[in-house]
């Protein structure tokens, strides 16, 4: 059974590359299109996967019943993802992105999120999920449903699993909704975007601090792009460096797409691996930052690659 599972969305991502986005009203040309798998649920998946081995990770969403779907399921098959708990729609199409990126690797999301908006919470209450569970270590809950994301919160906590929350979209929302179900969780994963429109600040780890001063016990992370990530445990914060992609020759930003997908896969392995929390983000921040080097939505980087590049003293901040 897989040790870690995560819940949320599988979407096909067509990503167009810019030379810069257009304003309102305004044509630019796309210098390149390419159509790829992702969804924030399956690429966490992979990523976790690229560092802990076949069948150690299994993703609980939902596709529809589409050709996308078949090569959904064989795609993360061949990853290494164990899709078991993958459930098929028969009316809603499966999930997509529309994806534009810049000549900074910057980029803009549009996502149709169809048959991942249609998990229920009674087809992640059904008994070969939860003994999907109980047989886990760590549950990864990122954007289904929110009512849906509770019910895996909830049983999950109760059954005295690992919990990591990466709420996303479901951040609109705002605290109080999400409010009953943060106290079961051992870690809140958020974007400076997302912390901003939880407390209304700006500044990523003042976001972070407010956000961990109001949920007592939890461990609150803010992922601050190329500068690292903060964690926030009550009231007390610490800054984990970047991976200084500027001091590499062989590296360089080419699309950010996935990356705080790939950050969150790799932080959940290593903590399974029995990582401190500060040395798994510092791992976690290199799997992003070589994510980011890459084009593909799912092009997360290998155990090896990511210990490769960590103790590299040139690339590396201090801990």
């Amino acid at each position: 059974m897989p040790k870690i599972l995560v819940c949320g969305a599988i979407n096909w991502d067509t990503t167009l590359f810019v030379e810069r986005f257009p304003n309102p009203g305004e044509e630019v040309r796309a210098t390149k299109v390419i159509s790829v798998p992702g969804g924030k649920a399956a690429n966490t998946a992979v990523a976790g996967a690229k560092i802990l081995g076949t069948n150690t990770v299994g993703v609980v969403g939902m596709l529809g019943p589409d050709s996308l779907a078949e090569n959904q399921i064989k795609i993360l098959q061949n990853e290494g993802i164990d899709t078991s708990l993958i459930f098929r729609h028969e009316e809603m199409l499966s999930g997509q992105a529309y994806v534009i990126v810049d000549s900074k690797g910057e980029n803009v999301i549009l996502t149709y999120q169809a048959a991942n908006l249609a998990i229920t919470p009674e087809e992640v209450t059904q008994p070969q999920v939860l003994s999907a569970i109980d047989n886990s270590s760590t549950m990864i809950v990122i954007d289904p449903p929110l009512d849906t994301a509770g019910s895996l919160i909830i049983y999950a906590s109760k059954a005295g699993k690992r919990i990591i929350w990466s709420p996303s979209l479901l951040t609109s929302y705002g605290v109080s909704a999400l409010q009953k179900y943060l106290s079961h969780v051992d870690y809140l994963i958020l974007n400076q975007q997302e912390a901003g429109s939880l407390t209304s600040i700006d500044d990523g780890v003042e976001a972070c601090n407010k956000i961990s001063n109001s949920l007592s016990g939890i461990n609150v992370v803010v992922t601050l792009g190329d500068k690292g990530c903060a964690l926030c445990t009550n009231g007390k914060n610490i800054i984990i460096p970047p991976l200084d992609l500027a001091s590499s020759s062989d590296l360089r930003i080419v699309s950010t797409v996935g990356a705080g997908d790939a950050f969150l896969g790799a932080f959940g392995a290593f903590k399974l691996k029995g990582f401190e929390d500060a040395q798994a983000l510092y791992l976690a921040n290199v799997a992003a930052a070589l994510k980011a080097s890459r084009e593909d939505t799912r092009a997360s980087p290998t155990f090896e690659e990511i210990n490769r590049y960590a103790y590299d003293k040139k690339r590396r901040g201090s801990l």
